[in-house]
């Protein structure tokens, strides 16, 4: 199920090529957007976490019908929901896709470290400041990795925490 979990991560990372499903108008970026696919296993508590922790906006979604999922390569046919985020309102941030399907497990142990398993296992966001994630992660229960907040210089610092599916998540910002 792991395996299956991984691949549908990483193959929604193409979704924004099918038709209808696009984040905006790329003909003046020829370079396209990147979209990052996390399949979760409670969608409301991912959106939770990115929306009113993070920070992020909602920045629309979709389904995926059972059929297309097979056609696709995605799924076994089970229907899933797509609901894009960003950190910005630009047609070229980056989109990080939360997918929900129903039968996702989220009895998965989370990865100790960022090298326990192959894959995407962190995403980097960087902030103008990290003051009020921080007293957010902290009011939600959410506990800081290693000696976090850990000072960068140049008045940067650098913490680090793990989303509801176990994804590391490092944000590096101002202590201010």
């Amino acid at each position: 199920m792991k395996k299956t979990v991984f691949c549908l991560a990483t193959a929604l990372l193409a979704l924004h090529l099918l038709p209808g499903c696009e984040s905006g108008d790329n003909t003046s970026n020829n370079n396209g957007v990147l979209e990052i696919g996390l399949v979760c296993s409670d969608l409301n508590k991912s959106l939770d976490f990115y929306k009113n922790i993070i920070g992020m906006t909602e920045a629309g979604g979709f389904e995926v019908e059972g059929q297309l999922g097979v056609d696709l390569g995605l799924s076994d046919g089970r229907p899933f929901t797509v609901k894009k985020l960003k950190l910005v309102d630009s047609p070229t941030a980056t989109i990080l896709k939360l997918a929900h399907c129903p039968g996702v497990p989220d009895s998965l142990r989370p990865p100790a470290y960022v090298h326990d398993a192959p894959g995407i296992q962190y995403l980097s966001i960087e902030v103008a400041s990290t003051k009020l994630i921080k007293e957010r992660l902290s009011k939600n229960g959410y506990k800081l990795l290693g000696k976090t907040p850990v000072s960068m210089g140049e008045g940067r610092e650098f913490v680090m925490v793990q989303d509801p599916n176990g994804v590391f998540i490092e944000i590096v910002g101002s202590p201010e």
